[in-house]
């Protein structure tokens, strides 16, 4: 044998000898362990038998008489008929608003679906048909009721009735609008129901829910006046206070306000007797408590605007024996965000419901709504650089709707051109596709002169951008440009910036600077006061129709009437002649016609209020720095796993200990 052999031979011998010394250690070591144990445990279990027989009497059972009921709460408001999911614009649907009250209800004793109004109007899927698409979603939702925001009027006072109808008649059969403080001229109530009350029943103890609503004075002129002709809108806190004490007296232990008011949070601490309010109208979260008049709390909650948020209240109340709250109302606000709706499936039932809707739709869109005698010119760069055609058609269709004696548009606001010939609804969205509604303001003559002054400015800018044909040089607030109806103006652009304006005719007659003016513009113009400030702090008179609403109506007129209007000119250059200088050049903006195409994202050139997405948080870099464990060598083996059978050992105990006490 050579000595490799004998090496190999002495090393295998040591190998076998080494596994019989841990074998031998593993066996001594499991006996010690079960000595271990089994002294631990029966030591625990004498222990825990003595315990047990140290109690002469079993402790006698006191009967509980309170019963606790879980409740919630599903709200929205100011919905502005987002009824649909969008991505881009972050809006959650209702499809799925509905899976969440399905899941939300699950073992709980009673569930409310609630609304705090402005839901019916605010895009084409609603307008379109007046209301009645929101009102059928609402229904296949499931809503209890809402109350009535100021746009909810749009349609006029009969309309709400008809859509109040058309939900219960899609699945909400008890649905009822809640605003008891509309009155009519003999001071009678407008809508039909005044409360809602639900009941749940529950070890031989009934809770029962009262539910009002209120319409805030402040915003009575918030829409057109022939919408509410005949009807006043009267003190919310001292209806709402008469409402909460007849609810209470009809047996309501809990009792919920809706307000479509300016400030919820004064209200609320004005009122006794409600415990929770459902706000719209201020587009902002709230979830705060107040303090009542009689000493009492009431939660505050909205839910901002357009969909992008829903909320859920949940409430846990007791009652006594005698059917009386036992203890304070636990009320807990859960905001659900987009990016948790967007999570979830949306309710098949309600979503075929949108789908047909928006197919049948196609067809209504199709059909013809006017007629255009010429061009009109929406083209992106024209509508920067100077009037057009188009700027004309849509500033005459907002004075005649409103009877202003201005109007104005931006013209980020014009998305398109039409062309001569036949007009389709479709046609005027694709125009006008923001959801955005026509307001009338009140300003001086001076603030006329001062805003046109700025948009003169503007457009110089713009034309030297699309003179030099660079894509990237056009001003950020290129889309600020105005569009003018009612007025015509008369300037120079040669002449120093605040000097360029030569005369103005309102009407025909000279502009007086001293003059008070009602303006007429769609509801996003007012909104940047950075180029604008004229309207910083101006309040709307009038708020009226959808813009495309408003178009569509102009172009159905008679075609020399709307051939009238649009060959007017209201911009006129020094030298006396229309300004229609500016004309595209070969570096226009891509799109159909030299403007950016129609399905672009929508919230860009200077009209990205109610469009523009809302900002998502950054997800952090992963900080995860674990390492591996460190293990022992052979040659302290035999330490690791003593101390590894002692700490089983112990863990065992315990968890034998913790049986037992269970």
């Amino acid at each position: 044998m050579d000595n490799a052999a004998v090496i190999n031979s002495e090393e295998r011998g040591e190998s076998m000898r080494e596994k019989k010394r841990i074998l031998s250690i593993l066996i001594s070591l499991c006996m010690a362990f079960t000595m271990i144990t089994g002294t631990a445990l029966a030591a625990d279990t004498a222990s825990q038998t003595e315990t047990e027989n140290d109690v002469a009497e079993p402790e006698t059972l006191v009967e509980n008489d309170t019963t606790e009921f879980q409740i919630n709460v599903v709200h929205t408001n100011d919905i502005h008929a987002r009824i649909l999911e969008d991505d881009w614009n972050q809006v959650i649907g209702l499809a799925k608003v509905k899976t969440y009250i399905d899941h939300a209800s699950q073992g709980k004793d009673l569930s409310l679906t609630l609304d705090g109004g402005d839901t019916f109007h605010g895009q084409s899927i609603a307008t379109l048909v007046r209301g009645e698409s929101a009102a059928e979603v609402l229904g296949a939702c499931g809503y209890d009721a809402m109350t009535v925001g100021n746009h909810d009027w749009n349609y006029g006072k009969d309309r709400l009735k008809e859509l109040e109808n058309i939900v219960r008649q899609n699945g909400s059969p008890q649905f009822s609008i809640l605003a008891g403080n509309v009155v009519n001229e003999n001071k009678t109530m407008f809508l039909d129901q005044q409360y809602l009350t639900k009941e749940a029943k529950k070890d031989g103890k009934t809770l029962k829910i009262g539910v009002f609503g209120v319409i805030d004075p402040a915003i009575y002129h918030a829409t057109a006046p022939e919408n509410v002709e005949g009807l006043e809108f009267t003190d919310m806190a001292v209806y709402a206070g008469k409402a909460a004490a007849e609810l209470k007296a009809q047996g309501c232990q809990i009792v919920v306000g809706m307000a479509h008011c300016i400030n919820p949070k004064r209200l609320a601490s004005s009122v006794d007797s409600v415990d929770l309010w459902i706000a719209g109208h201020e587009h902002t979260t709230m979830n705060e408590t107040v303090t009542r008049p009689d000493g009492g709390t009431a939660l505050v909650v909205e839910t901002g605007y357009n969909l992008w948020n829903f909320g859920n209240v949940d409430i846990i109340c007791t009652l006594d024996q005698d059917g009386n709250l036992a203890e304070d109302i636990k009320m807990t606000e859960n905001l659900v965000d987009y990016d948790t709706g967007k999570a979830m499936d949306a309710d098949p039932d309600v979503q075929a419901l949108l789908d047909g809707i928006t197919e049948e739709q196609k067809t209504v869109l199709s059909q013809p709504v006017g007629y255009a005698p010429e061009d009109l010119d929406g083209v992106w760069e024209h509508i920067r650089i100077g009037e057009t055609t188009m700027g004309r058609a849509i500033t005459d269709a907002y004075l005649l709707a409103t009877g202003a004696d201005i109007a104005f548009e931006n013209a980020g606001g014009i998305r398109d051109s039409i062309g001569k010939g036949t007009v389709t609804y479709q046609n005027v969205l694709n125009v006008s596709p923001y959801g955005n509604y026509i307001v009338t303001k009140e300003l001086s003559g001076k603030e006329i002169l001062e805003m046109l002054e700025t948009s003169l400015d503007i457009m110089k800018a713009n034309i030297e951008a699309n003179e030099k044909g660079d894509y990237d040089g056009w001003p950020d607030n290129s889309g600020n440009m105005l569009q003018a109806g009612g007025i015509e103006v008369k300037y120079n652009l040669s002449l120093e910036k605040g000097s360029r304006i030569l005369g103005a005719l309102v009407q025909g007659k000279a502009i007086q600077e001293d003059k008070t003016y009602t303006v007429a513009m769609n509801n996003y113009l007012p909104n940047d006061i950075s180029d604008y400030p004229q309207f910083d702090g101006k309040a709307n008179l009038h708020e009226y129709q959808a813009c495309e609403d408003a178009l569509a109506a102009y172009l159905g007129q008679p075609e020399n009437v709307v051939l009238e209007g649009i060959s007017r000119a209201r911009l006129i250059a020094a030298d006396g002649k229309p300004d229609n200088s500016g004309q595209p050049d070969n570096n226009e903006k891509p799109g159909l016609n030299g403007q950016p195409d129609n399905n672009q994202n929508p919230g860009q050139d200077g009209n990205d209020k109610q469009e523009a997405s809302k900002p998502k948080p950054a997800t952090p870099a992963s900080t995860d720095t674990k390492k591996g464990v460190k293990t022992g060598d052979g040659k302290n083996i035999e330490l690791y796993l003593l101390l590894a059978l002692i700490g089983a050992g112990g863990i065992v105990v315990t968890l034998k200990k913790a049986a037992i006490n269970s």
